[in-house]
């Protein structure tokens, strides 16, 4: 009986701390946020804005912005904004996507593109192969490969 007493009394003080301990999936994103910084990514937890009403998302769970800024001066200024609908990709300006964005993973939705640089917002599932994508997208983006 004093066992169980020990045991119960051990239990109730370690339950509380083993809860606050994070789980495998906030571990994961902040390992890809931690990573982001490293590679001079800017990470920013808010949604797409000036996405058109034509252009709703596939899915409606949030979004975290990837991005990075352009420091090249002889990039030719340009603006698009790519978001994966229902139907596949498709531009705010009806031009055709590039083919490095139809090729990639589910969990990147939108892609915005300005003179300024570029954003990428996905949902930070997906794992390793996913985050590596959205680098390689900010990177295609930045150097005027996309």
């Amino acid at each position: 009986m004093v066992y169980f007493i020990i045991f119960v009394c051990i239990a109730a003080v370690l339950g509380p701390l083993l809860s606050a301990l994070p789980s495998r999936q906030q571990r994961a994103v902040a390992g890809f946020r931690d990573r982001a910084r490293v590679a001079g990514v800017r990470v920013q937890i808010v949604q797409p804005s000036n996405i058109p009403p034509r252009l709703q998302r596939a899915g409606d769970y949030p979004l975290v912005c990837y991005s990075r800024y352009n420091r090249k001066a002889d990039i030719e200024p340009r603006s698009e904004l790519w978001v994966r609908t229902r139907d596949g990709w498709e531009a705010r300006s009806g031009d055709p996507v590039p083919a490095a964005l139809t090729a990639i993973e589910k969990h990147i939705d939108v892609v915005a593109l300005a003179p300024e640089g570029v954003q990428v917002f996905w949902d930070e599932r997906g794992g390793e192969a996913v985050f590596d994508q959205v680098l390689a997208i900010l990177d295609a983006a930045v150097d005027a490969r996309l």
